[in-house]
């Protein structure tokens, strides 16, 4: 799971990945007419609408994305870990990153027509250090960077200060993902009636089971800048089933979806891959007897066939990877999109560990990735190694992540790889100290010191990736298998759908959209 992401989140997560997710774009799109960018109109599509009442905006799930162009954060990341200004006229770190200035633009308005002020962001820090007074129960997945600040002050009607616990190359992760909304009226946010954002598009209404709508706010602030919002209204409806949706774009029903199944994009033909953000993977539990050996790991490695992961879960849809990190990471090798597909490597090192067994590795696979252990099964024992697939309920599962309660061998999916590398290692639960693994090495231990005192764009930060990548091979714990991405589908009347935000939930940019006459 990611940087705090729930296991029943993965599942979702794995649905979309295993099940809808993946391809790159199917069709392109006819060029713009030389006028530019047509306004008017509405952008009817499909995407999960629920406002679930467990913090969002501050935790969110894959049910709140369309909600992503209602509500901004202070910066964001575009196509790097380079934070771009949203609401943000200043961001300054002092020269150990222990303290951050953060001014507003001027006149910042919300959607109702009141001002933005330091209180409405601090609101969100509030509620997720304490969340008891608004019955929250869930888990927020930034919630460890809210608790590394030390103090957050208002020095006047646009300009605050945060202090941290401790230098922290990492925190503008944290503002990347910190969405704004107006503190007053975050009640009926919860209710889902009114939520107050600065975005591109305002809240009109949301029918639960049914879907949600959007009108275009022409007063938005970054209009100047981004150009748009073009459309005049986005509508969303919920879809009992994929083929119920696939049916509704071909009879042109709605131009757009967030989220398909592969094999409606392949006959739509119209699809567009969402950036790269995790991936499905393989946990190795390397306190277990048989897995104690690094080369029995790496023979595990090298024994799955991630070309016929992808042609027969995603029908072909989607490149080969063997890493977490997408392009848009400081850490990304491009040695390692690759198949990594070696069993006859995988054979031999089984044999150079002397390799033996009397009983089958357990594998559990979280709910929705079955049919992903059926293939491990199947590509394990192609090496000699017999594994048992053990099936349980999702609140078992998830018990057995959070207590490092697995036997052997689990798989699950994970997001959040798209942060900084220091972030996944710090949050995200296979990789952070006290992961299901067990996995503590000294090396381990070591890069993560060193990224904890660096420049996460810096040269001496990157030498510490390649070790990492080094030893991501050499020794390693969670075995990928395939990427972790959604697929969308726009049709061809759909334009300028061409951006996706690395964070949160790697959002399309809406206020690029238009649609042609």
């Amino acid at each position: 799971t990611g940087a705090g992401e729930t296991a029943t989140e993965a599942a979702a997560t794995e649905a979309a990945a295993t099940e809808a997710a993946a391809t790159e774009a199917a069709a392109t799109e006819a060029p713009a007419p030389e006028g530019g960018p047509q306004t008017g109109g509405t952008l009817r599509g499909s995407a999960p609408t629920f406002i679930w009442n467990t913090g969002f905006p501050y935790s969110f799930t894959w049910e709140n994305e369309p909600y992503f162009s209602v509500l901004e954060p202070l910066v964001r990341y575009r196509d790097s870990l380079d934070p771009f200004p949203v609401l943000a006229d200043r961001f300054e770190y002092n020269d150990d990153r222990s303290k951050l200035t953060v001014t507003l633009k001027p006149d910042l308005e919300f959607h109702d027509g009141s001002p933005v002020t330091p209180e409405d962001v601090f609101h969100g820090i509030e509620v997720m250090l304490d969340p008891e007074p608004w019955g929250i129960t869930g888990r927020f997945q930034i919630s460890s960077f809210a608790t590394a600040l030390t103090r957050f002050e208002a020095i006047d009607s646009r300009t605050m200060e945060f202090e941290f616990d401790k230098p922290r190359p990492n925190m503008t992760d944290f503002f990347a993902q910190l969405l704004v909304t107006k503190k007053d009226t975050y009640r009926e946010l919860q209710e889902g009636k009114n939520i107050q954002g600065t975005g591109p598009f305002s809240f009109e209404q949301w029918t639960p089971d049914v879907g949600a709508s959007f009108v275009a706010n022409r007063n938005w602030h970054q209009s100047a800048v981004e150009g748009g919002p073009y459309v005049d209204r986005i509508e969303l409806q919920n879809f009992p089933d994929a083929e119920a949706l696939g049916l509704a774009l071909e009879a042109g029903d709605i131009d757009w979806s967030l989220g398909v199944a592969p094999s409606v994009a392949r006959r739509t033909g119209q699809g567009f891959l969402a950036p790269k953000a995790g991936i499905v993977y393989v946990g190795c539990v390397t306190t277990s007897p048989k897995l104690v050996d690094p080369r029995v790991r790496q023979a595990l490695l090298y024994a799955i066939d991630r070309r016929r992961m992808t042609e027969e879960l995603r029908e072909g849809f989607g490149d080969l990877t063997a890493q977490p990190w997408p392009s848009s990471s400081p850490a990304f090798d491009p040695a390692l999109e690759s198949e990594l597909y070696e069993p006859d490597r995988a054979r031999a090192l089984l044999e150079e560990a002397g390799w033996s067994q009397d009983e089958p590795l357990m594998i559990e696979p979280i709910p929705g990735t079955e049919v992903t252990a059926e293939i491990l099964k199947s590509n394990f024992a192609d090496i000699g190694v017999d594994v048992e697939i053990v099936t349980q309920e999702i609140g078992v599962w998830v018990g057995k992540l959070r207590q490092r309660g697995f036997v052997d061998l689990w798989v699950a999916p994970h997001k959040f790889s798209n942060l900084s590398p220091l972030t996944t290692m710090q949050q995200t639960f296979p990789y952070r100290l006290g992961n299901p693994s067990y996995y503590e090495t000294e090396t381990y231990l070591d890069i993560i010191a060193n990224l904890e005192r660096l420049d996460p764009l810096g040269e001496e930060a990157r030498e510490q990736y390649a070790r990492f990548n080094r030893m991501w091979l050499e020794d390693p714990w969670l075995l990928p298998v395939h990427t972790n991405q959604r697929i969308e589908v726009a049709n061809a009347n759909v334009k300028g759908y061409d951006e996706h935000f690395v964070t949160i939930f790697e959002q399309p940019n809406l206020a690029k959209v238009w649609l042609e006459a």
